[in-house]
């Protein structure tokens, strides 16, 4: 099970696709106005908003901007919403860290992390393994595009200004949600993800050249890049019911608003992707090329 892959990995971006394209219009089926769907990289910062093909142009003529989940509330949050949050993140009272794994398992870590983030297993005896992968990832996309550490990433860039400019925003799933995508999992799977993220020792490699063939605008590029790392299980659970969900809210939304979505790229293309269920339902989903 390539966890750290198919899921951290896919948390940023996910793809197939038909075209390289990012953004998409979509219109028919008796819509009074346009609406579009662009696909992020959920890492890269806001300037890259620059380089997307008719993106601010989308922008202006849209009332709404739905994301993934409504970022702005994210500043919002009440202080038990945060602890509970937090407490997603760290391993019960009742069980360590350790004791999830053998001693040889433990050196592995330890050597890893120290190449990785400079630390050694035992500083993160409170974490789940999940937050620890988290913690490699973000340090390795730290390195890969430092901007991030003081920058904005797309997605909230997209709905903080559709604030500013008094557009209304919106999300298709919950923050809660997405954070039970990471921690749903038991931490025996945590655990084996963990090892394997050690094991295989080529995230960094990974990351880079998906960020490069993202940037390239490649969809298929990019899926072809991708494709290997998830099994069909994971496929279904992180790409194909969340795509069929959101379907049902994008289709019920078209008719009454004119929309600018914004989600990761991997939910654009594919069988199951959202631009072929959008064609399936009715619409006219065509790349915007200027």
């Amino acid at each position: 099970m390539k966890r750290i892959l198919s899921i951290i990995a896919f948390v940023l971006l996910v793809v197939p696709s038909a075209n390289a394209q990012l953004l998409w219009k979509i219109s028919g089926r008796g819509t009074e106005k346009l609406s579009y769907i662009l696909g992020t990289h959920h890492a890269v910062p806001f300037t890259y908003c620059d380089s997307i093909p008719g993106l601010m142009k989308a922008f202006e003529e849209v009332d709404f901007v739905i994301g993934e989940f409504d970022m702005v509330k994210m500043g919002e949050m009440t202080p038990v919403q945060m602890q509970n949050m937090q407490k997603m993140m760290m391993m019960p009272a009742d069980t360590t860290l350790l004791s999830l794994f053998s001693k040889e398992e433990k050196e592995l870590l330890d050597a890893y992390l120290k190449e990785t983030v400079g630390a050694e297993l035992q500083i993160f005896s409170a974490m789940k393994p999940m937050t620890i992968m988290v913690t490699v990832q973000n340090k390795i996309l730290m390195d890969i595009i430092p901007d991030i550490a003081s920058m904005t990433g797309m997605d909230k860039y997209m709905q903080t200004l559709a604030v500013s400019k008094g557009k209304s925003v919106g999300g298709l799933e919950t923050m809660e949600y997405q954070m039970n995508l990471l921690y749903g999992n038991s931490l025996e799977e945590q655990a084996d993800a963990l090892l394997e993220m050690a094991r295989g020792g080529n995230s960094k490699e990974l990351m880079t050249e998906l960020t490069a063939v993202y940037k390239s605008q490649d969809l298929d590029a990019l899926w072809s890049v991708f494709k290997d790392q998830m099994t069909r299980y994971e496929y279904d659970a992180l790409v194909s019911e969340r795509n069929k969900n959101w379907k049902k809210q994008i289709v019920e939304l078209l008719p009454v608003q004119s929309s600018l979505f914004v989600v990761g790229s991997g939910h654009l293309p594919g069988e199951k992707g959202m631009i072929k269920l959008l064609k399936k339902a009715g619409y006219k989903v065509k790349p915007v090329k200027k």
